[in-house]
């Protein structure tokens, strides 16, 4: 068995050992897939991802001011390309987001408004 199999197994295990203290994510994205000339509308399609995740926050000191960020560590589909999210609801709120890091295993995304 691979070093990689191994880890992954190990996520996975703690993904679903730590499932009770999740949030429940929906990726919402409007795609754009044509553009009618005649009749100056668009074609979308919508695509939607859920999935669970763990909410962090961290804060920091910039110039006397309390920085506060607030991040959704989910688990890595490959299948699935993140950056073309950029909304996610968590519990009925809808928050602006963007891929901090991404690895085999884990994508850790900033979360905005709400």
């Amino acid at each position: 068995m691979s070093l990689k199999t191994k880890v992954k197994r190990s996520v996975d295990k703690a993904f679903e050992k730590l499932k009770d203290l999740s949030v429940s994510a929906t990726f919402d994205n409007r795609l754009v897939s044509d553009f009618d000339f005649g009749t100056g509308e668009t074609v979308q399609d919508e695509d939607s991802y859920s999935t669970f995740g763990f909410l962090g926050s961290s804060k920091r000191y910039a110039d006397g001011s309390v920085i506060t960020t607030v991040t959704l560590t989910i688990r890595n589909d490959p299948e699935i390309v993140f950056d073309r999210y950029s909304q996610v609801t968590i519990d009925d709120v809808t928050y602006n987001c963007s891929v901090v890091s991404r690895d085999a295993f884990i994508v850790v995304l900033s979360l905005s408004g709400g």
